[in-house]
């Protein structure tokens, strides 16, 4: 997995503790099921089932399940009065 975050993130992420956690979790409806990102930069509820992705900038723990991994995770700072960090798979805000 390819971890790719950008510079505010970065900044972000480092003045809230310098480690990110990003979980895959599965929403199903009656057309089937969609694959969304949550994250975190405190740990969340069962952080040690998470593991380390690759990253020089910052420390991204990663939880996939059932759902695997993504080639590419894309972490971003979004929100001008609110900001917030959102985690891409594979450049989409749900697995494809």
């Amino acid at each position: 997995m390819e971890v790719i975050v950008s510079d505010p993130a970065k900044e972000y992420v480092n003045a809230h503790g310098g480690a990110v956690y990003v979980r895959a979790h599965t929403h199903r409806c009656c057309s089937g099921s969609l694959t969304m990102l949550d994250i975190w930069t405190k740990p969340p509820k069962g952080a040690d089932h998470f593991v380390t992705a690759p990253s020089d900038d910052i420390d991204v723990k990663f939880a996939g399940g059932f759902s695997g991994q993504p080639e590419q995770l894309l972490i971003e700072l979004r929100g001008i009065f609110r900001q917030r960090l959102v985690a891409f798979w594979d450049g989409c805000y749900f697995k494809v």
